[in-house]
């Protein structure tokens, strides 16, 4: 009896090493495919910047390619959606879409249904994208785009801060929730003093003008 056990718990761990070893392969393999789909996002949301956007466009649209790939690959070896490291990726591909809309105001369209973990984590992390990208407009004087600008991040905010699901379900959110919203204050305190300032400078110019 004892040695029939043996065999059996033998067999046992032999076969779950066996799976376990095929699955640290594929996904050592899936990291390093998710390293350059990751990569080729950040061009993208730099070429965004510039106001390259046909080369984003490119971009973004080699990036889907991929990820239906690596997705297709990740299933048939037994590797799911919700595996971290995948949903990661579909969170830097939809902000890089996000800021591709942003900046070119131009719809783009997605050839995959990203899971809805990436999404929720993509927008918000699109909103502190947006503070950097209103206080670069305040920099160079673009004070309207910059109000447009922030009143976009309050909107999304919005949107993201009533969702209420639990650490199982989306991990860390409500972390980003919290620094959502110091953003968005933080934000708010930066153009509410560049409008005073502005306001300031022109009932000045107007003082002056009236002593002239």
């Amino acid at each position: 009896m004892t040695t029939d056990l043996n065999s059996k718990v033998s067999l046992l761990i032999r076969d779950s090493y066996e799976y376990l070893r095929r699955q640290e392969d594929v996904k050592y393999d899936l990291l390093r495919r998710i390293s350059g789909v990751v990569k080729k996002c950040r061009s993208s949301v730099k070429a965004s910047y510039a106001q390259d956007f046909p080369a984003s466009k490119r971009m973004l649209d080699g990036v889907q390619h991929d990820i239906i790939r690596l997705v297709k690959t990740a299933s048939q070896e037994g590797v799911g959606e919700t595996w971290p490291p995948i949903v990661q990726t579909y969170q830097e591909f939809l902000e890089a879409v996000l800021i591709y809309w942003f900046t070119s105001r131009r719809e783009y369209r997605l050839r995959i249904k990203p899971p809805p973990a990436s999404i929720l984590y993509a927008v918000s992390d699109f909103i502190g994208e947006l503070k950097r990208v209103m206080l670069e407009q305040l920099r160079r004087g673009r004070l309207e785009e910059a109000e447009e600008t922030y009143r976009i991040m309050v909107q999304l905010y919005d949107n993201v801060s009533t969702i209420a699901l639990g650490d199982s379900v989306l991990p860390g959110f409500k972390r980003k929730i919290d620094v959502n919203r110091a953003s968005v204050e933080s934000a708010y305190s930066i153009l509410n003093e560049e409008l005073r300032r502005k306001a300031f400078l022109s009932s000045m110019e107007k003082y002056f003008e009236r002593l002239h």
